[in-house]
């Protein structure tokens, strides 16, 4: 909740919308510090919003694609950022799963890809205080 607070949004309809990239590399992270290679990917059908679709990359949701990123681990996608398209909100399935297909490259902007990787950064030394078994509480700077 905290980063739509921070983007100015306080109750969003689901709480996972909009948050794919900054919550699946988080989850990349958490992973590899249990000793699992894991991959942070996303897959982007447009090059912008109102652009034509360029290809079939992303989830696919209701026949159409939909910018998405999600983390690939051994043979396995692991999604926790599904519901936002009305799949259940976690997913672990088959990495051939055909709801996905990874792009190229992160068509995200430059300030967007650092933005992204500073919020995981600012909530991780309280995900290591937690996951160590210190005080529970917010995950909020």
């Amino acid at each position: 909740m905290e980063w739509h607070r921070h983007a100015g949004v306080d109750r969003p309809t689901i709480v996972s919308q909009g948050t794919c990239g900054r919550t699946s590399l988080f989850l990349q992270r958490v992973l590899k510090t249990q000793g699992f290679n894991a991959d942070w990917v996303c897959g982007r059908p447009r090059s912008g919003p109102l652009e034509p679709e360029i290809g079939p990359f992303g989830f696919l949701c209701a026949k159409s694609w939909q910018s998405h990123a999600w983390v690939e681990c051994g043979d396995f996608i692991v999604d926790i950022t599904a519901d936002q398209f009305g799949a259940p909100p976690v997913l672990v399935v088959d990495r051939t799963d055909d709801r996905y297909n990874k792009g190229n490259r992160d068509g995200a902007l430059p300030e967007f890809v650092l933005a992204r990787r500073r919020a995981v950064d600012d909530i991780w030394p309280q995900w290591q205080r937690i996951s160590a078994g210190g005080p529970k509480g917010s995950l909020t700077p």
